[in-house]
């Protein structure tokens, strides 16, 4: 393989398992990217968004340590991966054999996305972005899942028409967020929508890299 110059800015790299959505229990190696086009106030990973350091590696650094991990599935996440797809684009081209799937907000998805990544999980935060995103699924016959953050009242309401899938949204209030848990679970047995879990919240708190 070519030197490749192209940098891309990584918050941190981890393997863990997947803790929701349609793989929730799959071993995996996360990515983490810095930047966002966002600035969500109930983000839970705002220092892969702001005021944090972050490195600058090669696609050659990162290609060797997905060819070391032992495992199928890569899962690039942000902050906002797509802020970078380039380099992404660069790092899954040499490592085609892993299974590489995509975690995105939808602000800068393009429909040639869907033909790169094996999966991806869409949690848009706007209606407009939503609107976008099932715009663009239009004759897609890849795999992906429309994953609608909510409380049920304030957050993600007016998203619940274009989900696959609903999250509780977490408030780091163990009470409150038991009760919106049992609501959200309550709502999808009501209007037939997939639960997701949030697995490495509710059994790791706020630790990092899990």
């Amino acid at each position: 393989m070519k030197n490749k110059k192209e940098k891309i800015e990584i918050s941190e790299i981890f393997s863990s398992l997947q803790g929701e959505g349609k793989y929730a229990g799959t071993p995996m190696l996360f990515i983490r990217t810095y930047g966002c086009t966002k600035r969500c106030p109930w983000c839970d990973t705002r220092y892969a968004i702001e005021g944090s350091k972050y490195k600058e590696m090669t696609v050659n650094q990162l290609v060797k340590i997905i060819k070391n991990y032992e495992g199928l599935y890569i899962c690039w996440t942000g902050g906002e991966p797509l802020l970078q797809r380039k380099g992404i684009l660069e790092v899954m081209l040499a490592t085609s054999y892993k299974n590489h799937h995509l975690e995105t907000n939808g602000d800068v998805l393009i429909k040639e996305d869907f033909e790169t990544f094996e999966y991806l999980a869409i949690s848009p935060k706007d209606k407009q972005i939503a609107i976008k995103v099932v715009d663009l699924l239009q004759d897609i016959s890849g795999e992906y899942d429309i994953k609608v953050v909510t409380d049920l009242d304030k957050i993600g309401k007016d998203l619940i028409p274009y989900a696959t899938m609903l999250m509780p949204l977490s408030t780091y209030n163990k009470k409150k967020d038991l009760q919106i848990q049992r609501k959200v679970w309550n709502y999808c047995i009501k209007y037939n929508f997939n639960f997701t879990p949030r697995y490495q919240y509710w059994i790791w708190g706020k630790k990092r890299g899990i």
